[in-house]
């Protein structure tokens, strides 16, 4: 504290103490404004991704540990794709949030273009890929009672893959121009729509055929392309056209940036697909609470992401003005809001994992598995936000190798070796695959935090004079800019 109120005074002079709180205070503000104005949509974005598996898994938890475990497998499977899909795409937030903080619209839309190429692209091929996945389930060593159930739900799943990346290419367009009301629209109406549908098709409801599992998938599928139409026309709406000509360079960026982004996002996500996939070779009871408690902390986790992008566009946008001391304040105030809400999400695991489970299914032993790994994943919950936003602000400072190299070594190199030696050797069963989830998240976060503070270092070094009173003029002139 003494060495911070050394700083204060020297960035200030000892007269203006006064003055510099209260424009620190004001700055502190104006940023809080702005990272909430930017995750909220971002939080509301992806939990309405979420919340469709959340309905999903409400819906079907209601009819069998089985369908509950397909839906978990199938999901997972997906997500593995669509995630490396998605996390390509996220280097719009550094690309579009630069041209946006220089002033350049036009280079937004030829970067926007890459985007829906590659959205076309990529989608259609992973679209044939988990076709052919959903064949070949069995590779996985499944139990057999939950087989033919995934099989069928991934085969319809697959189709949403490319609606759901064109959203995610508009709504991050338009996310970069700080327009967010079409894809919350969207988001909304969406998930309503695939709410009334899984009613309607799980159970067979007014009149419509009781698909189960299928009719989860198809609800889902129907609500995304949804999603896709109502922020495409905005779009429209706003720039005339949806843009599509070819840019060579930008799209060389778009995969240069996005390519290690994507890689993290699969090194992240894949570690939690290939455990359901893992889960999957245990009892039916066992995998349904696996991918009721995943859900879970899935949505908690949400939070911090969405957070992790805001900061990211925040980021990304001051170093667009040339403002390095700024993007790092923004970096660090982002990685504490994003742990400060996880404490929240780590009480509630604890304090009601019961409550939590019963959300999602009323069967007895799938309720007591639950119980048994909540309590882990309340543990990893402060690692989880930490590791989230950091990786939202390295990205927004032009940083993704980082990213990639730590969820790659923390994940399968230390934490999913270790939950398969404690689940299936060490007699662990579930709470051993858990507590190997655990531990990888926690590399992986102390792995980022410590790539960020290079990355500080390096920010600062191009300030020049003093680090002080760079920092607090940076923070000053963007008061000023702001008003």
């Amino acid at each position: 504290m003494a060495r911070f109120n050394h700083f204060y005074i020297n960035a200030c002079g000892a007269d203006m103490v006064l003055a510099c709180e209260a424009g620190l205070w004001h700055s502190g503000l104006i940023f809080m404004r702005e990272l909430l104005k930017l995750s909220l949509p971002v939080v509301l974005g992806f939990l309405g991704i979420m919340f469709m598996s959340v309905v999903d898994i409400l819906a079907v938890g209601r009819v069998s540990a089985v369908a509950t475990g397909a839906v978990g497998v199938g999901t997972s499977v997906f997500n593995w794709a669509f995630l490396f899909a998605i996390g390509l795409l996220s280097a719009m937030e550094y690309l579009s949030s630069h041209a946006q903080g220089a002033g350049d619209r036009e280079r937004g839309r030829r970067i926007l273009a890459q985007a829906v190429r590659v959205s076309y692209g990529l989608g259609l091929f992973l679209t044939v890929l988990l076709l052919a996945a959903s064949r070949r389930l069995e590779w996985f060593g499944l139990n057999e009672q939950v087989l033919v159930p995934s099989q069928r739900y991934l085969e319809i799943l697959s189709w949403s893959i490319l609606p759901g990346l064109l959203f995610t290419a508009f709504r991050s367009h338009l996310q970069a121009m700080a327009i967010t009301r079409s894809a919350v629209e969207a988001i909304v109406l969406g998930n309503i729509i695939n709410a009334v549908l899984n009613y309607m098709l799980v159970f067979g409801n007014w009149g419509a055929p009781r698909l189960e599992e299928v009719g989860s998938a198809w609800a889902t599928v129907i609500a995304r392309v949804f999603m896709a139409i109502w922020v495409g026309w905005d779009i429209i709406r706003r720039e005339g056209s949806i843009p599509w000509a070819h840019d060579r360079e930008e799209m060389a960026r778009l995969w240069k940036v996005g390519l290690p982004s994507a890689l993290q996002m699969t090194f992240e996500v894949g570690v939690f697909a290939f455990s359901t996939t893992l889960a999957g070779r245990l009892e039916p009871s066992l995998l349904a609470a696996h991918q009721v408690v995943l859900n879970i902390a899935s949505v908690a986790f949400i939070v911090p992401f969405g957070i992790g992008s805001a900061t990211a566009v925040l980021v990304g946008r001051a170093l667009g003005e040339g403002k390095p001391a700024l993007a790092v304040s923004h970096g660090r105030q982002g990685i504490a809001l994003g742990v400060g809400f996880m404490v929240t999400s780590a009480v509630l695991f604890t304090v009601v994992p019961g409550v939590l489970i019963s959300v999602y299914t009323d069967q007895a032993d799938v309720i007591a598995a639950g119980l048994s790994v909540i309590s882990i994943a309340a543990l990893f919950q402060l690692s989880d936000g930490a590791q989230a936003v950091t990786t939202g602000a390295l990205r927004g400072a032009s940083d993704t190798r980082s990213s990639a190299i730590s969820n790659l070594l923390g994940h399968w190199g230390i934490g999913l070796p270790l939950g398969v030696y404690l689940c299936f050797y060490a007699g662990k069963s579930l709470p051993g695959l858990w507590m190997g989830l655990a531990t990888g998240l926690t590399a992986v976060a102390a792995a980022l935090l410590w790539s960020w503070r290079r990355r500080e270092k390096i920010l600062l070094a191009t300030v020049g004079g003093d680090r002080g009173s760079s920092v607090f003029s940076s923070v000053v002139a963007s008061e000023g800019s702001a008003q």
